[in-house]
């Protein structure tokens, strides 16, 4: 390839660029693709043209036609398919995320994925910017909706779940957005967000872990933002040590909507374009620039770093590498073996795009997601007398719109504008006046806002209609919205909506039917006090009116939990669930005295995590363990498969009601004490159980010693455990094992201990550093076994240092610096360790970190004769000498071939890609060679 060919390889452009006049421009076409070789195209909705899956595949087949005839590598498209194919005109549209992750069951995110991915394989786009892996703990964020809730590990399984959903089709899943980007300080999208490292590594790294590590997602976006003070797009500590280093992702990363030009007009971090990229190329690891316009900036601001013989070298590495990925992963998807075609197949393909079967599919996941969380006095499900028809009132501003139960992503970026989009659906009216057992009448009531509507029908008529109803059923909720045109400033929902929730109480004696439909938690006030029922819909999707009436008249049985908090305050108090239990309210015994308030209590919340009721109830009985210890032996230790390394919970679970249902049964861990403050709760994993009318069943749950690691006090990226720890486990959603009337549902006093004959202590540093050693070969050059190692680590210890224990926590970080590297050759990995770091089995523990020599170590183990990084003195200064001449050449040959070269093309020479134009054939024996 030559350096253009890298460039624009590097490149995506917005689909918009190939459009003049509303249509379709083939000779932009053939400019962009065939001869400037961009190497992705984003597909958004052009204006309000809501293409079909024929329609795209037609214009991808175009694309490939121009790139066959220039030989040039296939074009990756990509889009936001986030709940189905969104942007498919005729597609499925699934529940959001929010609602796949109500329904506590990840094989509803793998059919949502799985589903989705096949209709916009069918459009012949094969990579989808899904999931999202981030954390929704900001209830005004505009995002939350398409967030898997506010829990590490919820988040991960869904994620992963939806990862494995997309990528079984041939479909590239991409990852979003790394990292810390859900958590905006102020609540507003895009603002930065105050992630301190230890909560970076201990929270939200970990469900970024499932998708890379047992997801193995193709593509990571990374985010607009900046968790502390560097845009993450030019961050070395994040994408570089964290994404490729500390999780080991080798796949495509491509940056978010422009955010490399962002760097300077929105971050003011660069002074120009040219300084951007460079910033990008060399603290960063992005593969691929979404641009998304601005193609002649990119390839002239390319051009120019590659130009500058101080980084030269540098920036044709990372071009290399970057290039490398990209074709590695369109290989991946089959794209360099198989053309989009045109034929009776890929037409039987499409024809099935928003077919029955898939619209039965998310009307069940709609079914389950909806969360019931009030239910005065069995107000639901409704129940018809056998000598009249019900009377309901259906009202409220999201009562008759396909749109408000959708949301953003749908249709169009900020949601569809007009119910007239949707090819199928029903709202809330709809599904109730099909009801033949109801006598249904309707009104608008307040708009979004809050406002009266306006052409109200006749004033009157509707009091009457309301005086007259048995139950009132009032749709409340958000308009449309995301990203930052969703943001807020008040997380209250609109008072006119409140006040008239308060008005159909007031004037009415029938049951109120509240439904809410939005993608964050808005505060309801006093919406719950003047309420008979909720409904918390969130954004279920076309079909929601559907699902929510067969919930009201019982036809359905709710089994929705929480995946957030539900705040009752504007402080968010209480989010998420797993604050410290440092992080406390004070109160007094009377609510009218004035301050101080002296006496300390937990937030007080609207409904907590995993919180949701159903129609049947469920009793937990007869919880028991099967030991008080919980035993860690070293990964290395034979003492393991004696010791006491998990401990079996169960629980036994009956249905009491009169319903077979379904119930979420969850397992928390409360920590009683630990250095670093512990979380209130967490939790440890969850099972779904359907459970007839009286029946018992016995759920277990084994809670091992790695679900207690975290990171420790000394050192704020890596995981230890800390033994003589004291914790139970406490069974249910409402379960609070730190207040005593939780003690039946809570376990006896558990107690993590070190069991290992071989050792007297645990030290989590030099159990990291031996493991890293081990695994990477170390170990076996010095003849030491990881135990040896580990004891050698030990000994070193100064009995005067109370903080570093064994080589310290510095040394561990020294030598992942190397041993993760993937840019060094793995023979020279273990001699840079005992050269740049510290040559810990030298004969004599000299370290200067201590005042004196504390330990002289076995020699027959620190020094075998054979071991060659032993040396004498003189062959030491030989060494240093040769090192220092070869270091010198090294720094001088790119300025003599760069003063040799200036008369010749640049673009030649060091281009380590070397193929332009390029045929299928000469692609396929270069990924060969890669």
């Amino acid at each position: 390839m030559s350096l253009s060919d890298k460039i624009h390889h590097m490149a995506q452009i917005d689909f918009s660029l190939l459009f003049t006049n509303d249509k379709i421009d083939h000779e932009k076409i053939e400019y962009y693709f065939g001869k400037l070789g961009i190497g992705s195209l984003l597909i958004v909705p052009y204006k309000q043209e809501y293409l079909t899956a024929s329609s795209y595949r037609s214009i991808m087949l175009a694309i490939q036609n121009v790139t066959q005839i220039y030989h040039r590598p296939p074009v990756l498209p990509g889009i936001d398919s986030v709940h189905g194919a969104n942007y498919i005109n005729g597609a499925i549209l699934f529940p959001q995320p929010i609602n796949i992750a109500s329904t506590w069951e990840e094989g509803n995110a793998r059919s949502m994925a799985s589903f989705g991915a096949r209709e916009t394989l069918a459009a012949g786009i094969p990579w989808m910017f899904s999931p999202i892996v981030g954390l929704g703990m900001e209830p005004s964020w505009s995002r939350i909706y398409e967030t898997f809730g506010e829990d590490p590990y919820l988040v991960g399984v869904f994620a992963r779940a939806v990862v494995e959903g997309i990528q079984q089709r041939g479909v590239a899943a991409c990852g979003k957005h790394f990292v810390g980007y859900s958590v905006p300080r102020n609540g507003h999208d895009r603002s930065p967000s105050w992630v301190p490292t230890r909560h970076l590594y201990q929270y939200f790294v970990r469900p970024w872990r499932q998708v890379i590590d047992y997801g193995n997602v193709f593509a990571v976006m990374e985010s607009y933002t900046e968790y502390d003070g560097v845009p993450n797009v030019a961050y070395r500590n994040s994408l570089v040590k964290l994404l490729r280093q500390d999780l080991g992702f080798e796949g495509v990363v491509i940056t978010d909507y422009q955010e490399i030009e962002n760097l300077i007009g929105f971050h003011k971090v660069a002074l120009d374009y040219d300084e951007a990229v460079k910033m990008t190329l060399l603290e960063g690891s992005v593969d691929m620039s979404m641009i998304p316009f601005n193609v002649e900036g990119w390839s002239n601001s390319m051009n120019h770093n590659w130009n500058d013989a101080s980084i030269q070298n540098v920036v044709t590495k990372r071009m290399d590498d970057s290039v490398r990925r990209i074709l590695q992963l369109k290989n991946k998807l089959g794209m360099f073996h198989t053309d989009l075609k045109d034929d009776e197949e890929e037409k039987d393909e499409i024809g099935k795009v928003g077919s029955k079967g898939r619209r039965a599919v998310a009307l069940d996941i709609a079914r389950e997601s909806i969360i019931l969380t009030k239910n005065e006095g069995g107000t639901l499900p409704l129940h018809n007398s056998n000598r009249k028809k019900s009377k309901v009132h259906v009202t409220g501003p999201t009562c008759d719109s396909l749109s408000y139960q959708s949301g953003g992503w749908t249709i169009e970026w900020q949601g569809a504008t007009s119910d007239n989009f949707f090819q199928y659906g029903q709202t809330v009216l709809d599904a109730a006046l099909g009801q033949s057992q109801w006598d249904v009448t309707s009104s608008c009531g307040v708009d979004i806002l809050g406002d009266v509507c306006d052409g109200q029908e006749n004033q009157e008529n509707v009091s009457q209609q309301r005086l007259g109803a048995d139950y009132i059923v009032v749709c409340i909720g958000e308009e449309n919205y995301t990203e930052k045109p969703g943001d807020i400033r008040d997380l209250h929902l609109p008072q006119g909506q409140r006040d008239f929730v308060k008005q159909l109480k007031n004037e009415s004696n029938a049951k109120i039917i509240v439904v809410y439909f939005g993608g964050r938690p808005r505060l309801l006030g006093d919406v719950v006090d003047n309420a008979d029922s909720i409904l918390m819909a969130f954004l279920p999707g076309p079909d929601a009116g559907q699902a929510v009436v067969e919930i009201i008249t019982g036809d359905q049985n709710p089994s929705g939990r929480l995946p957030i908090t539900y705040p009752k305050y504007q402080d968010g108090g209480g989010i998420p669930y797993w604050h410290t239990v440092s992080d406390q309210c004070t109160e007094s015994n009377n609510p009218h005295e004035p301050m101080p308030h002296w006496i300390y209590t937990p937030y007080e919340v609207q409904w907590p995590f995993g919180y949701g009721l159903s129609y049947t109830s469920f009793q937990y009985t007869n919880l028991q363990v099967d030991a008080k210890t919980l035993s860690y032996s070293l990964p290395w230790s034979h003492d393991g498969k004696n010791s006491r390394n998990s401990i079996k919970v169960s629980i036994d679970v009956q249905n009491t009601g009169s319903r077979q249902s379904f119930e979420t049964i969850m397992f928390f861990l409360f920590v009683e004490n630990r250095h670093v403050t512990p979380e209130y709760k967490q939790l440890l994993g969850y099972k779904r159980r359907k459970i007839d009318p009286g029946q018992t069943i016995t759920q277990e749950f084994e809670v091992t010693t790695n679900m207690l690691r975290h990171v420790g006090p000394h050192d704020d990226t890596h995981d230890i455990l800390q033994m003589g720890q004291k914790f139970r486990v406490g069974v249910g959603a409402t379960t609070d094992c730190r207040r005593m009337e939780a003690n039946g549902s809570c376990t006896e006093m558990l107690t993590l201990e070190f069991h290992d004959k071989s050792q007297d202590i645990y030290d989590p540093s030099c159990e990291a550093a031996c493991v890293l050693l081990e695994t990477n070969g170390c170990l076996t050059i010095h003849k030491l076994s990881a135990n040896d190692c580990y004891s050698m680590c030990r000994s070193s210890h100064s009995p005067t240092d109370t903080v570093s224990l064994g080589w310290g926590w510095n040394y561990v970080n020294c030598i992942e610096t190397i041993l993760l590297d993937k840019t060094r050759s793995n023979d020279s990995k273990c001699y840079n360790v005992d050269n740049m770091c510290r040559n810990v089995f030298a004969s004599t523990a000299t370290s200067s970190d201590h005042e004196e020599d504390t330990s002289i170590m076995d020699e027959s183990k620190t020094r075998p004769e054979d071991t060659k990084y032993t040396k004498s003195s003189a062959e030491t200064v030989l060494m240093a000498i040769l090192a220092g001449f070869v270091g010198a050449l090294i720094i001088i040959y790119p300025f003599y071939r760069n003063a040799k070269g200036k008369s010749s093309n640049k673009t030649k020479g060091r281009d380590h890609i070397a193929f332009s134009p390029i045929s299928r054939n000469e692609m396929n024996m270069e990924l060969e060679i890669i």
